[in-house]
């Protein structure tokens, strides 16, 4: 073996090292990352040569490989319901917009344990770059503004209640029970009574004037709160009227019951439109208020109209999918906090379903109100950056010692 060898070998240290510290330094600077999974070098010694009787001489070291230690990171709570973190050793499936619908296979999916998410302006469950969430059906989150089902409702309503009770009937029933109420004897019900029908002339002039607005944007919801409106100062006026005593004219019940009538599919596909998300289980059953600020909903399917909160419907609905991978330290890091599936990862090809997607809600829960903390634990990472950088500074000498004998055999020619 020459000297020349020597140096090799301190240069197989040096590169090895070098690379070890990039590793953690990259664990230093993620470590305020969302759900980062730190990683660790290992080495190895490369091929030793043979020097005869038997005896080997090392010719240096390599990096092995690069683990990726994917321990449980502590949580932290937050004010956002779409912050999610999961207990256990799933991740959350993505796919990037540009794909399409629905993800063919697990594997195919993009996964990952950041759960920083939200509801985007196309009403569908993204990350902070823009990779849509996965429901345990391959599908993108995507919630529905029901526009179909209110335009439909409010169509009908605007010719059902609103045309003819408001300009009619209602009109007529208003001046009876006006002329009910200025004949009462003066008091607080009196006060009351013409309070309720001062509010409900207001209100049916509204109705009237709105009359062409409902039609032409039915998904706006002023019209329909102003029609509204007007049932809620109908009943009203019934109520007070009947305990004063007065008689209101019959028709004004007609007309209210008419106008009630075609107004409830109006507020019932308000109510399946989307608002905003209310609850994430820990099963990842997703509950969300409609449009009408009252209707709790479940989420059903990607851009479906949501379904009633009962106990058959939690039991069928699409949920938020998890994928398991049977090695996670072997997924491929594909940057954004995001991984993919290889052939040693152990991740299913096969499609999404609710059985094998969902959570089961015990050892593997999904945590609403929170996020994953960065596992690397800097007093470690502190600890091996001392000990790979006093390895570096030895085979940095390694190679200095090995030049300072060369220059020995150098010299002897003088």
């Amino acid at each position: 073996m020459s000297l020349t060898s020597a140096m090799y070998t301190g240069v197989s240290g040096l590169s090895a090292y070098g690379d070890a510290m990039n590793v953690i330094g990259n664990n230093i600077s993620n470590v305020n990352t969302t759900a980062f999974k730190g990683s660790r070098s290992l080495f190895s010694d490369l091929l030793s040569a043979n020097v005869g009787n038997g005896s080997q001489v090392g010719k240096g070291v390599q990096l092995q490989a690069i683990q990726n230690i994917f321990t449980q990171g502590s949580t932290s709570g937050s004010e956002n319901v779409t912050d999610l973190a999961i207990q256990g050793n799933s991740f959350f499936a993505l796919k990037p917009p540009t794909t399409p619908s629905p993800v063919t296979s697990q594997e195919s999916a993009f996964l990952t344990r950041a759960g920083a998410f939200k509801v985007d302006d196309s009403l569908t469950l993204v990350n902070p770059d823009g990779y849509q969430v996965l429901d345990t059906s391959g599908n993108p989150i995507k919630f529905s503004d029901n526009a179909a089902g209110i335009t439909a409702a409010a169509t009908a309503f605007n010719t059902a209640a609103v045309v003819t009770p408001a300009t009619t009937a209602i009109t007529t029933d208003i001046a009876t029970a006006q002329a009910a109420v200025t004949a009462m004897a003066a008091g607080s019900a009196k006060t009351a009574a013409q309070a309720l029908v001062t509010a409900a002339t207001a209100a049916n002039a509204a109705a009237i004037a709105a009359n062409t607005t409902l039609g032409a944007n039915p998904s706006g919801g002023n019209a329909d709160s102003v029609n509204s409106a007007v049932n809620a100062a109908f009943a009203a006026l019934q109520g007070a009227a009947g305990a004063a005593g007065t008689t209101v004219a019959a028709g004004t019940t007609t007309a209210v019951n008419a106008v009630t009538t075609a107004y409830a599919p109006v507020a019932t596909e308000e109510g399946k439109a989307f608002s905003k998300i209310t609850k994430i289980d820990g099963d990842g059953l997703i509950t969300y208020l409609g449009a009408d600020g009252v209707t709790q909903n479940f989420y059903n399917a990607t851009g479906a109209a949501g379904v009633p909160v009962t106990a058959a419907n939690a039991a069928t609905v699409q949920r938020l999918a998890v994928v398991t991978a049977a090695d996670p330290g072997s997924l491929s890091k594909a940057g954004g906090s995001l991984y993919q599936a290889n052939a040693n990862s152990g991740v299913s090809s096969g499609a999404f379903s609710l059985n094998t997607n969902k959570p089961n809600g015990t050892s593997e829960k999904i945590l609403s109100n929170s996020l994953e903390m960065s596992n690397v634990d800097l007093a470690n990472e502190f600890v091996k950056m001392i000990t790979t950088q006093r390895a570096y500074s030895a085979n940095s000498k390694t190679i200095t010692t090995t030049d300072q004998m060369t220059q020995e055999v150098l010299g002897l020619i003088r």
